[in-house]
């Protein structure tokens, strides 16, 4: 009988390290956006501005949306993403840290980059959105 309690704290803890936070339910939101080509849908999800850091090169944008050119990827072969590893580095109440791999998939479900990229989101008013995101190597918006 004095195992029951352990049992059940272990059973708990288990079951809530399956959890996904907040943040990282974002960025799984962010990346279902991007795949579907929804400018709105990205920019209400991406806080204004946002701030990408690709290979050490730092650009603006007063909204995600005009970050990405769609055309122009589609023409690099892409089709869609998919996130492979999604772990929440940090977090406390108004602040994360999210640790995204992802790879970019042509129209014949074949990877044609595979890439990490550091997200980190706030929380205005109850909500988070992503403000900015640093990548190592290279990385196309499509432009």
């Amino acid at each position: 009988m004095r195992s029951l309690p352990l049992l059940i704290c272990l059973v708990c803890l288990n079951a809530n390290a399956g959890e996904v936070s907040a943040p990282q339910l974002v960025v799984e939101k962010y990346f279902e956006y991007f795949n579907d080509k929804d400018r709105d849908a990205l920019n209400a999800t991406t806080g204004q501005p946002f701030i990408f850091s690709i290979n050490g090169h730092i650009t603006r944008w007063d909204n995600y949306g005009d970050a990405v050119d769609f055309d122009g990827l589609r023409k690099s072969g892409w089709s869609y993403s998919r996130i492979h590893n999604n772990e929440l580095v940090y977090a406390d109440d108004i602040s994360a840290m999210v640790d995204i791999n992802f790879s970019r998939y042509n129209t014949s479900d074949e990877p044609i980059s595979t890439t990490n990229v550091v997200y980190i989101l706030v929380k205005r008013d109850g909500v988070w959105k992503l403000k900015s995101g640093f990548a190592n190597g290279s990385l196309t918006l499509g432009k």
